[in-house]
C-alpha cells in the first residue's frame, strides 16, 4: 500500500514539475521576444532619426522606403515587412510626438 502511495505522489510531483516547467519555457520565450523587438524598435528608431536628420522634413515616402531597406538589411528575414512597417510607423509617431511636446513641430513644418 505504501508504495502505490509514494508512487501516485512521485507520479504528481512529477506532473506538477513538468506543467511549471512548461509554463517557465513558454514565459522565457515571450520575454526573449519581447527584447528583442525592443532592441529592433531601438534599432528602428535611430534608423528613422538618422534619415530625418539627413533628409530634413517633407518627403516622407522616400524617408520611409529608406528606413525600410535598412531595417531589412539589419534584421534579415526574422521580421516580415509587416512588422518592420509597423516599428518604422512607431518610431516616426514617437519622434513627432517629441518634437510635438518639445514645440519644435512648427519649426519643422515651416522649414519645409
Amino acid at each position: 500500500m505504501r508504495d502505490l502511495v509514494m508512487t501516485i505522489l512521485t507520479a504528481g510531483v512529477q506532473l506538477v514539475i513538468m506543467v511549471a516547467l512548461g509554463y517557465l519555457i513558454d514565459y522565457l520565450n515571450t520575454k526573449i521576444s519581447m527584447e528583442k523587438m525592443k532592441r529592433y524598435y531601438e534599432i528602428a528608431k535611430t534608423f528613422v532619426q538618422a534619415i530625418e536628420q539627413q533628409i530634413g522634413p517633407g518627403k516622407g515616402p522616400d524617408k520611409k522606403a529608406e528606413v525600410f531597406n535598412l531595417l531589412k538589411k539589419v534584421v534579415g528575414n526574422r521580421l516580415t515587412d509587416e512588422e518592420i512597417d509597423k516599428l518604422i510607423e512607431a518610431a516616426v509617431f514617437e519622434m513627432n510626438y517629441i518634437l510635438k511636446l518639445k514645440g519644435l513641430e512648427k519649426q519643422a513644418e515651416v522649414n519645409k
